[in-house]
C-alpha cells in the first residue's frame, strides 16, 4: 500500500486556516497521483491505491469541515460516493478470488463434481458486476479528472474560514485549536482492508499546485 504524502511546511504556530488548505491540497494532490490518466486502463495496485487516497483525503475534509463555511460537503459527498464504487469493485475482486481457490481445489479433487458447475456461473457473475462497476466507477473517474473539476476541488480547500487568535495569556488549553487540527488529519492511516490504523511512516514530497 503506497504511504501518505507528508504534509510540507506547516508548524504548531500556523493559523488552523492554513494549515488546513496545506492539507487538504496535499491530499488531494495524492490522491490524483495514482490514475492521472482516464485514458489508460489503471492496475489493480492503481485501484487499491486510489481508494485508499481518496479515504485519507475524505477523512482529513471530515476532521476539517467545521473550518469551512459550506462544511466540505459537496467534496465529501463526491468523495464517498466514488469510494463506495472502488469498494464494491474491491468486494467483487475479493469474493471471486475466494471461490477460484475454492474451486481449483475442489477440482484437484474431483474433475466431475456437481458444485463445480455453479461455482463457475457465480464467478461469471461476480466478473460481470465488477466489469460493471467498473465501467461505472471509469466513466465518473473521467469527469473528476477534468481541469474544471479538479480546480474545484482545490478551490473548495482554500476556502478556510480566518480564525481570530487567542491572547497568549489565555488558558493553555482554550489556545488555538490549530494542533488538535493537524493532528485530527495526520494521526490515522488506512490498511489494505480500508480500516483505520496506527499512524504510519510518511514520505517527503513537495505540496505545489494540485
Amino acid at each position: 500500500m503506497a504511504k501518505p504524502l507528508k504534509i510540507r511546511k506547516i508548524s504548531p504556530n500556523n493559523r488552523p486556516e492554513r494549515a488546513a488548505k496545506r492539507i487538504l491540497r496535499t491530499r488531494i494532490k495524492e490522491f490524483y497521483s495514482y490514475w492521472p490518466d482516464p485514458n489508460r486502463l489503471p492496475t489493480l495496485e492503481q485501484l487499491h491505491n486510489l481508494r485508499i487516497s481518496g479515504k485519507r483525503l475524505r477523512y482529513s475534509a471530515e476532521s476539517l469541515r467545521e473550518l469551512y463555511p459550506d462544511n466540505l460537503t459537496l467534496m465529501i459527498d463526491l468523495l464517498k460516493r466514488s469510494q463506495d464504487l472502488l469498494g464494491e469493485i474491491q468486494d467483487c475482486m475479493t469474493q471471486r478470488g475466494e471461490i477460484e481457490a475454492y474451486l481449483a481445489r475442489m477440482r484437484r479433487k474431483s474433475a466431475q463434481n456437481d458444485h463445480i458447475f455453479a461455482l463457475e456461473n457465480i464467478i461469471s457473475e461476480y466478473e460481470r458486476r465488477q466489469s460493471a462497476l467498473f465501467t461505472q466507477f471509469h466513466e465518473t473517474w473521467r469527469g473528476m479528472t477534468m481541469d474544471e473539476f479538479r480546480e474545484s476541488l482545490k478551490a473548495m480547500a482554500s476556502r478556510a474560514k480566518k480564525t481570530k487568535r487567542r491572547q497568549k495569556s489565555e488558558n493553555h488549553d482554550q489556545r488555538d485549536p490549530v494542533l488538535h487540527v493537524i493532528s485530527a488529519a495526520e494521526s490515522f492511516s488506512v490498511d489494505q482492508t480500508g480500516d483505520e490504523a496506527s499512524a504510519e511512516t510518511i514520505v517527503n514530497v513537495d505540496d505545489g499546485d494540485v
